[in-house]
């Protein structure tokens, strides 16, 4: 009875972590389709510069999640701005171009300027590595979503980090959310650990007897 127990817990613990994959790639999903919209609207805006128009406003109110979603790929380094000495570190590009472009644009009267089209590049080159960036972690998730190894991993990682997401609903919002502990180096590692000896201790479970079991932690306590 207690290998059924066992065996029903791993598929509980699997089907867990499947629905945690599933749901982390909608998100992603979600991501790629806000920034495929941004780039067909940037371009929209490239074509028409046109600031007094509803694309215009679209590319503001989304800039600011584009900007958030991209991260580092969205941080320029060192930035020099056109006709100016002054270098600027760490420079957001999306929510920086924007109104740079707008300015551009009401300097020469709406017909654009060179300064105009090298912002908009720019932003386009950016967006389009952030894109390169998405596929590749889609094609992960997708191979991931097929593998029971994984959606065991992530089912422990889930029940691992479920005292601080409840912390977390009950309005401590410095815990950070799950996505953003399942990338840091040591709840990462720690998350494998417990996945290894939990994926283990199950199948020794399974296939010995949970008296095997005992055993083998009672040497290791040793140890």
């Amino acid at each position: 009875m207690t290998r059924l127990y066992v065996a029903l817990a791993v598929c509980g613990v699997c089907g867990i972590g499947y629905l945690s994959s599933k749901a982390a790639h909608r998100q992603l999903l979600a991501t790629m389709g806000l920034t495929a919209d941004f780039l067909q609207h940037l371009q929209r805006f490239l074509q028409t510069r046109a600031v007094d128009s509803e694309n215009y406003s679209w590319l503001l109110r989304n800039s600011y999640e584009l900007q958030a979603n991209m991260g580092e790929f969205g941080i320029m380094a060192q930035f020099h701005a056109a006709y100016s000495r002054q270098i600027v570190q760490n420079w957001p590009i999306v929510i920086n171009s924007l109104p740079a472009m707008r300015q551009a644009l009401e300097r020469d009267f709406g017909s654009g300027t060179e300064e105009f089209v090298e912002y908009g590049a720019l932003m386009q080159e950016a967006i389009l590595r952030y894109v390169g960036v998405l596929e590749s972690q889609d094609r992960g998730a997708r191979s991931q979503l097929k593998n029971p190894v994984v959606w065991f991993r992530y089912g422990i990682q889930w029940l691992l980090f479920l005292p601080l997401t409840v912390l977390r609903w009950l309005g401590i919002n410095s815990i950070p959310e799950l996505g953003t502990l399942g990338i840091n180096p040591f709840f990462k590692f720690l998350s494998t650990i417990a996945s290894v000896v939990a994926f283990i201790a199950s199948w020794v479970t399974i296939i010995a007897g949970w008296d095997r079991v005992k055993l083998l932690l009672g040497h290791l306590h040793k140890l």
